[in-house]
């Protein structure tokens, strides 16, 4: 009896003690809970921060190995450019006259005789720094009608040779509207020779 009274005696008191020791457990819990949620949306922003950078890098990457796959094929075409295409003005210049002359011949024109000009042109750096190409600018002077000096035209654009029309002057001649007199430039470009330098330093074309 005397226990049953002495508890009920200190029944606030023991209720104060669990209400306080439930309060400060509480407290503990949310207080973890509070940290834990914190630390996990601080993991999770990290963890998206890191996502976002690496996805940078690997685009950088990928931006890198593109670029180093550009600079190697530009590099490949160039030197096929060169070396099967181009050629040396020895190696091909007998088959750019010909293809020419051929070409005036299908569309029924006169042509003079041809002049040539010679020029040295450095490769673009990093491509072949060390090569060198000769522009060849081929004066021609033809006779014959608008349309077939227009087909002629058409020709020399879709030729299997590296060519290209720079100047062109029509005219019209002594023999009325129906024939006109073209004088064309085509230039085109071989890969440069020693040979070559030295014709050119030497004031011979």
């Amino acid at each position: 009896m005397r226990l049953e009274r002495a508890l009920y005696g200190h029944l606030p008191t023991l209720l104060g003690i669990g209400a306080a020791v439930l309060a400060l457990n509480l407290v503990l819990y949310f207080t973890a809970v509070s940290r834990l949620d914190r630390f996990s949306k601080s993991v999770k922003a990290q963890v998206s921060d890191n996502r976002t950078k690496l996805l940078a890098l690997e685009a950088k990457d990928r931006a890198a190995a593109i670029g180093v796959e550009r600079v190697e094929n530009n590099r490949q075409v160039v030197s096929d450019l060169a070396d099967k295409i181009l050629l040396t003005k020895g190696q091909r210049l007998v088959e750019v006259q010909n293809l020419l002359r051929g070409f005036a011949d299908s569309r029924r024109l006169q042509m003079d005789r041809l002049a040539y000009s010679y020029t040295i042109i450095l490769g673009e750096k990093g491509a072949a720094a060390s090569r060198r190409y000769l522009k060849v600018d081929i004066n021609m002077p033809v006779m014959g009608t608008y349309p077939d000096i227009k087909d002629f035209m058409k020709d020399i654009q879709i030729s299997p040779q590296f060519l290209s029309i720079t100047a062109l002057d029509l005219a019209q001649t002594a023999q009325g509207a129906a024939i006109i007199q073209g004088n064309f430039i085509v230039t085109t470009y071989f890969v440069a020779t020693a040979v070559d330098e030295k014709e050119l330093a030497g004031g011979r074309s």
